[in-house]
């Protein structure tokens, strides 16, 4: 590979498809490069769900520009997006931080409705509401095809001479201050004026080979997160909104008519550190489900009566504050190197958000005109204590 691009792109997961999109109406000489297939790693692994509920006012504001692109798609492809709407339920004890926040989020011009713990019965006869003191819905919240997207991102690029290359391993990256060199598995070369990495949890490996010290790397984690898919029984049937459990770190996704997709709010696994160079299992341990199971079940007795379909493993990018890398790495002496990794389970929902802020960043905007403050995503945010702040802590991981 003896081509000089002006730009590439290292990772074809939703993230990086976004930002190849996002860039080829600037750029026409991009390529997007990816050890495997598109949307084969962690985008293909997720939930789906889009929410604009988060409880930092820059955050919420990324969700509902993410929200608005990915809920009408067509212009630019399929998204699968359905709008279920989503119910928040908080404890007496969190109520005031939950009031506070909605009234934010109003603020911003999203649709919180606060309605009676009761109403939530229609929805799941037999459920048990301890716990459930004070209740937020965001009716126009749902679930998208994350494939899908991925896939319309990049062929909407390459509409616009977007070059796409998987199958090939990048093992490390050179930077000279004019350009950056791409050394590749097999010792092929392929050299451009800027490089970002949309690397999730593999760019730290990236930069280790690179010839980053560990004590300079980013600061991101791999974690491991599991989704379980069931069977509803009859009497659940039918089209629901996303139930969030936060008494019970658990969050119910109800997909389509008959499934429902169990997974974790457990911060206490977000921190839980992997290795990458180990073997990562494809479905959930038996003990994760049955723990999640018997959380689900108290909350949705009927749910006793649902059959197991499948599961799922994938891996979380996770930054000390829950949110991500998005910065120039000139620092590290990587002069033309970008990256937007540490997304910390929100790659999906806010990829579009993601692409934007990348591109606009790499195209030379001034933060303070750019759509979204790039400089917020900074790595030097933790050592300078200015991390991304949630007025959830401690209330499971809605951020």
């Amino acid at each position: 590979m003896d081509d000089d691009f002006e730009i590439i792109i290292i990772g074809a997961g939703s993230t990086g498809a976004s930002i190849a999109y996002y860039l080829s109406k600037i750029y026409k000489k991009i390529l997007l490069i990816d050890k495997g297939g598109i949307a084969e790693g962690n985008t293909g692994k997720s939930s789906a769900l889009i929410r604009t509920h988060y409880s930092n006012e820059l955050i919420a504001r990324m969700a509902k520009y993410s929200y608005g692109i990915i809920s009408n798609f067509d212009s630019i492809g399929f998204s699968g997006f359905h709008s279920t709407g989503m119910i928040f339920p908080f404890s007496s004890s969190q109520e005031s931080a939950a009031r506070e926040n909605a009234e934010m989020l109003r603020n911003l011009g999203l649709d919180e409705k606060e309605i009676d713990p009761r109403e939530i019965e229609r929805y799941f006869p037999g459920i048990s509401l301890s716990g459930f003191d004070y209740v937020l819905f965001e009716p126009w919240s749902g679930y998208a095809d994350p494939v899908a997207v991925t896939n319309s991102f990049i062929q909407s690029a390459q509409t616009r001479g977007l070059t796409v290359r998987t199958g090939k391993s990048v093992l490390s990256v050179d930077s000279n201050g004019k350009k950056v060199t791409l050394n590749m598995e097999g010792g092929e070369k392929v050299t451009a004026k800027k490089v970002i990495l949309a690397t999730n949890v593999w760019t730290n490996e990236i930069l280790v080979k690179s010839g980053i010290p560990k004590e300079r790397l980013l600061p991101i984690t791999a974690s491991l997160h599991s989704v379980i898919y069931l069977r509803r029984p009859r009497s659940l049937t039918g089209e629901k909104p996303t139930l969030w459990d936060p008494p019970n770190l658990a969050y119910y996704k109800m997909e389509g008519e008959t499934i429902c997709a169990l997974g974790s709010l457990d911060p206490a696994i977000d921190k839980r550190e992997i290795d990458i160079s180990e073997p990562i299992p494809e479905t959930a341990e038996y003990d994760y489900i049955e723990d999640y199971m018997t959380r689900l079940v108290s909350r949705i007795p009927a749910m006793g009566d649902s059959t197991m379909v499948s599961s799922i493993t994938g891996l979380y990018d996770m930054t000390p504050d829950g949110q991500a890398i998005i910065s120039p790495l000139d620092y590290l002496g990587f002069e033309g190197v970008y990256v937007c990794a540490g997304l910390s389970g929100h790659g999906f929902k806010l990829s579009p958000a993601f692409g934007l802020i990348t591109s606009e960043m790499v195209s030379g905007i001034d933060h303070e005109k750019a759509t979204f403050d790039w400089t917020r995503f900074s790595p030097h945010r933790f050592k300078e204590g200015r991390p991304i702040k949630s007025r959830f802590e401690g209330i499971g991981t809605i951020y």
